[in-house]
């Protein structure tokens, strides 16, 4: 039974409230996904985590948990996150069909979201664990504040590295991918593929909350990551 993920962008339009799952259902159809569930959660950028291991703990689309990560060792169940610009990570470890789904901003990853997942894995008996960060924005489209440098700065003098001077005074790029690639590091995961494509500048194929704030739109959308033990062909 294999593992199956994918990282839908604009070829697959979802509202932030998961009210309309129409074009989901159609886009895992195309991409031979059958499973037997489809689980989200009402992310809130925290570091809270959903461990779906038995039937009974399979929720529905109302009243969502309030989490960020989902973990399962169940098969033909997808487990999604949303994103608009914040890192969506998948887990896996392939020989114990045990997966998992993050959702990474800036302050899920400082407080611990990546660890949590890998120590909810690990719980259920996943040992060797691999991950991929998907579409998500970059540092060059990535211009943060002095104070947003200080206070990571805080946290580890060594966030320096993740930050290059701006355009302006005060003004930095921050380089978020590299830094989910460090928490998940330090969470003994060896095995990241790092896709570095940048929600920002791929404006036909992703949605990006920071370009919409740019152009003034009303809504940017979000991108879909999905993972799944079996669940197709």
């Amino acid at each position: 039974m294999s593992i199956k993920y994918h990282f839908f962008g604009k070829d697959c339009a979802i509202d932030r409230g998961l009210s309309e799952r129409i074009s989901l259902d159609l886009a895992l159809r195309k991409k031979n996904f059958s499973p037997a569930a489809v689980l989200f959660v009402n992310q809130i950028h925290g570091a809270e985590v959903v461990v779906v291991d038995h039937a009974e703990k399979i929720h529905g689309n109302q009243n969502l948990p309030k989490a960020d990560a989902l973990v399962t060792n169940l098969p033909n169940v997808v487990l999604g996150i949303i994103t608009a610009d914040c890192a969506p990570i998948l887990f896996w470890d392939a020989e114990k069909k045990i997966i998992a789904a993050a959702h990474a901003g800036w302050r899920g990853a400082r407080f611990g979201v990546i660890s949590e997942t890998v120590t909810e894995m690990k719980k259920l008996g996943a040992e060797n664990i691999e991950a991929v960060i998907g579409p998500m924005i970059q540092q060059k489209s990535y211009e943060v504040s002095q104070e947003f440098l200080d206070d990571f700065l805080h946290e580890n003098s060594d966030n320096k590295f993740f930050f290059i001077k701006g355009e302006g005074a005060g003004k930095y790029w921050f380089d978020l991918p590299s830094y989910v690639e460090k928490k998940l590091k330090e969470s003994g995961i060896t095995k990241i593929k790092n896709q570095r494509i940048d929600t920002y500048t791929n404006e036909q194929d992703f949605f990006s909350f920071r370009r919409s704030a740019h152009q003034e739109e009303k809504d940017c959308g979000r991108n879909v990551a999905v993972i799944v033990v079996g669940g197709g062909a």
